[in-house]
């Protein structure tokens, strides 16, 4: 029917689901094409309607959103789900992020093996019963709500009652232990257009079978060297298989300490402070941001294993994760969430939601491609000039035509005609690319252009400098101290 949202996905959950739930969640009636074919999916390609060539995408607003954390984002701005000021959203931003890390160890679930799925079970299990339940479950106590973020139901309610109920399915009795838990889970299940949503024949998807898993192999070629202990954070929609030395480990699952209750940990000056390695990782595209706002920053750097325990031990670390970011009172973690805040603060969000989505759409493309280049120097030597085709090929053919195609507008900037958060996330990787492949931008004449437009802005020319913050490429000493630190 006309008017209605559409959504393109498989006939299963897979990165659409939390979508469905969202919409559920808001009461919005939505409809679906459901991708069967290579043809299909290769259909919407020509047609121009997958940015990055990537699913899900969704049509709403006369917009194809594609990349589910800014369709996510859109959804619960546009039907007030997304708190009441920046610091909620902030604080759900984090929630969302650390709930969205969970389910990471369960969305490639279907795609392994009998045996590894065993494994995987038992991983599943272990992390929510160790580090995401507990982190919950002392937010529902401290807060003393009926739900996560003020007093109102959430984006952040809505992700983890998902979450929850996909853990149960692996083990029934998981929130045994977990009373403040079992009573989110009672009181958020009843809330109309939730406990709609999961009756019978209503639009959620039952846990994937062969059938699902086959269809997916066949329409995008992919998923079929996929491990226990394996998180989609490593592979999105066709990246190269790279295999983490940590598995799904700190440097990849970021959160955040809700700072009510707490003694903050701020320095003297009032500059935020950031606590991380002496390296790019994480935290490059923080420092990148800040920069690009004229804001000066303190850090904070670990070394030792002992120095991460001990922020653990303090209470610090929700999820038991960095990078840790204290700005404006609160303890942030979570890279997304912290990204999303300093833009939204500094004004290098867009000027409307439309505009945000726009930002949010390219700054997820961007961070697909950054995650290749990521996980580069952790990759062992033999898989290394493979990696950096891969790097090559992904630079080349998906994302920089898109972002030459988008500066062909006629403006200097990506989005509207301001300076925005896109821009410091795109010249970042231009820069981190051509360390790599110093003529990938050959054939790009926009790209050009705009890396000199942006690299002569004053602020982002000052942190280009030499005895900026900025860090330069990882070399063996920051492998060493990353791995020491965080590989148990």
């Amino acid at each position: 029917m006309a008017g209605k949202l559409k959504l393109y996905y498989f006939d299963g959950r897979g990165k659409m689901e939390s979508i469905r739930w969202l919409l559920a969640a808001a009461g919005v009636e939505f409809e679906e094409e459901f991708l069967e074919t290579r043809e299909q999916y290769e259909k919407l390609l020509q047609g121009g309607s997958l940015l990055f060539q990537q699913v899900p995408m969704v049509e709403i607003d006369g917009m194809k959103m594609v990349q589910t954390r800014a369709i996510l984002s859109y959804i619960a701005a546009k039907y007030n789900l997304y708190g009441k000021d920046l610091k909620e959203r902030a604080l759900i931003d984090m929630y969302v992020g650390g709930t969205d890390d969970l389910m990471g160890f369960i969305l490639m679930f279907p795609f392994l093996s009998a045996e590894d799925k065993e494994k995987q079970r038992a991983v599943i299990v272990q992390k929510a019963t160790s580090r995401y339940f507990p982190a919950y479950e002392k937010v529902l106590k401290d807060h003393g709500q009926d739900f996560l973020v003020g007093n109102n139901f959430s984006w952040a309610d809505v992700h983890l009652l998902e979450a929850i109920l996909m853990v149960e399915e692996k083990k029934s009795d998981v929130l045994s232990g977990f009373p403040q838990l079992q009573a989110f889970k009672a009181r958020i299940s009843s809330i109309p257009t939730i406990k709609k949503f999961l009756e019978p024949g209503s639009q959620r998807k039952p846990v994937p079978d062969d059938k699902y898993v086959e269809t997916v192999r066949r329409v995008l070629h992919m998923y079929y060297d996929i491990k226990a202990n394996y998180s989609p954070r490593q592979q999105h929609n066709g990246s190269p298989k790279f295999k983490h030395p940590w598995g799904t480990c700190l440097c990849w699952a970021e959160a955040e300490l809700r700072s009510e209750g707490n003694q903050e940990l701020r320095s003297m000056s009032g500059k935020p402070r950031l606590t991380y390695c002496n390296g790019r990782g994480r935290m490059e595209p923080v420092r990148w941001l800040l920069a690009a706002a004229g804001v000066e920053f303190e850090e904070v750097f670990l070394e030792t294993r002992e120095q991460y325990e001990k922020l653990i031990k303090d209470g610090v670390l929700m999820f038991q994760q960095v990078p840790l970011v204290e700005i404006d009172g609160m303890k942030m973690v979570q890279t997304r969430a912290i990204l999303s805040y300093i833009a939204g603060k500094y004004n290098l969000y867009g000027k409307d939601l439309k505009e945000r989505a726009l930002i949010d759409m390219y700054v997820e493309g961007i961070t697909d491609l950054m995650q290749m280049i990521l996980v580069f120097p952790f990759s062992p030597p033999e898989a290394k000039e493979k990696n950096l085709d891969s790097i090559k090929d992904r630079a080349v053919n998906r994302y920089f035509p898109v972002f030459e195609k988008v500066l062909k507008h006629g403006q200097d900037f990506l989005v509207g005609n301001k300076f925005s958060w896109a821009d410091v996330q795109l010249i970042e990787a231009i820069l981190a690319v051509e360390e790599k492949i110093p003529a990938v931008l050959l054939g790009f004449p926009q790209l050009q252009a705009f890396k000199i437009r942006m690299s002569n802005m004053p602020t982002i020319k000052k942190f280009l400098q030499p005895g900026s913050p900025r860090k330069p490429p990882p070399d063996e000493c920051y492998i060493e101290t990353v791995l020491k630190i965080f590989k148990k």
